[in-house]
């Protein structure tokens, strides 16, 4: 499946400029969909702007405490990902992970004292009950 991937708001907490804290669980989970055979492109609305902020989220997911294989492929512009909707992702072979997604499971952010951000726990779990990983 070719997965497209948002960083803020789903790999880490909204912080733009900067990069927020870790979102638990996220990295851990998308190893798992990396070893089972997924293909990652990052798609974030960082690749609108041209001040460098994409090349710090790529240079956050490559680094090696982060465990990660490398995230080599990232849209030109970030595309609006449709509602999530497990059906049509499988039947074109192409899911978005995005908290701009409705649909997407979300829980509360855990640094800032507001806003939510992608739930990978229950990620994780559906897609063990789907086979995904």
């Amino acid at each position: 499946m070719i997965i497209y991937l948002d960083f803020d708001g789903t790999v880490v907490e909204h912080a733009y400029p900067q990069i927020g804290a870790d979102n638990p669980h996220a990295l851990k989970v998308i190893r798992r969909l990396q070893d089972a055979g997924h293909q990652f492109i990052l798609n974030t609305y960082r690749a609108d702007l041209n001040d460098g902020s994409l090349q710090e989220a790529i240079d956050y997911l490559q680094r090696p405490e982060r465990n990660l294989l490398p995230i080599t492929e990232q849209t030109s512009l970030k595309i609006m990902p449709p509602s999530w909707e497990w059906n049509q992702a499988v039947k074109d072979n192409t899911l978005f992970i995005d908290d701009v997604s409705s649909g997407t499971p979300m829980i509360p952010n855990i640094q800032l004292q507001f806003g939510q951000q992608v739930d990978w726990k229950t990620l994780e779990s559906w897609f063990e009950e789907n086979e995904v990983i």
